[in-house]
């Protein structure tokens, strides 16, 4: 399993794709895309129900070539 809080991309056993964490305590990915509520229960997903992840590498300046000149 994924680290524990760490930003993934996962798709459950239908094929839908999501973005979110991965939570020890749950033993359940949470989507959080688009400011969706991590605490509801229909934005997770148990283990079971994942067929894929992949840790997403998110720079915190997310274009760091461009340069603005004031």
């Amino acid at each position: 399993m994924p680290s524990d809080h760490t930003d993934l991309r996962f798709t459950d056993r239908e094929g839908n794709r999501y973005e979110g964490f991965y939570s020890k305590v749950l033993k359940a990915f949470v989507d959080t895309e688009g400011g969706k509520d991590p605490e509801d229960i229909n934005n997770i997903y148990q283990e079971d129900k994942i067929a894929d992840w992949e840790y997403l590498h998110r720079s915190k300046n997310p274009d760091s070539d461009i340069m603005v000149i004031l």
